[in-house]
């Protein structure tokens, strides 16, 4: 079982390309907030950096923040929640089970240097800007719901569980805990030692909560 075997392929040429162009404009707009401080840059000077017009930034991320916050690798492991196990419906117990030995290979293929690098970037502005904490909490929110519904698809459950809602919210909300920890530190030491502990954590709770 390889990394590349589970990596998010997109489906269309266009898709690729929006994943690229997206990825393109937020190192751009990293850039610009390095230089010249994130409040004072502007989305239009983004663009204009970029080479796209406004309304392209505003489609891609829908806000300034979106710039900051913006994550490749989301779309990639709710693919991984969606596929594992050939997508059959699933006891939780046995989602679980196939979904543990994805764990490192997951991360090693998503954690790289360069993109660690980017992230630590950008969670400089998650704590300097409340805004930007603001707009994660609402993406976090967001990504709960995502895998609420993608939880209970997998093992013939109502989305509105108890269980499933704890699910969610543990998976995501745990996931956070980790990027606030490797903050914490100073950004000492890899996210994907730290990644690979948490997401371990996190099943072993997953395991205790959907008996």
């Amino acid at each position: 079982m390889t990394a590349a075997a589970h990596r998010r392929i997109p489906a269309t040429v266009w898709e690729r390309r929006k994943i690229e162009a997206m990825s393109r404009i937020q190192r751009v707009a990293l850039d610009l907030f390095d230089e010249y401080g994130y409040r004072e840059v502007t989305v239009e000077r983004v663009a204009a950096a970029a080479g796209v017009s406004p309304s392209s930034v505003y489609r891609y991320f829908g806000t300034k923040e979106m710039l900051v916050l913006y994550d490749e690798a989301d779309p990639q492991l709710l693919d991984v929640l969606r596929t594992a196990g050939d997508g059959e419906t699933l006891d939780p117990a046995a989602l679980l089970a196939v979904a543990r030995p994805l764990v490192p290979v997951m991360v090693a293929a998503l954690l790289t240097e360069d993109s660690e690098r980017r992230i630590a970037r950008r969670l400089r502005y998650v704590h300097a800007f409340p805004e930007v904490r603001d707009g994660q909490t609402r993406q976090m929110r967001e990504l709960e719901e995502q895998f609420g519904l993608l939880f209970a698809e997998r093992c013939g459950r109502d989305p509105n569980d108890l269980q499933v809602r704890m699910a969610a919210s543990t998976a995501i909300w745990g996931g956070v805990a980790a990027l606030d920890h490797w903050a914490g530190r100073g950004f000492a030491g890899r996210l994907s030692e730290i990644y690979t502990a948490t997401v371990e954590a996190i099943i072993d709770a997953l395991a205790a909560i959907v008996r």
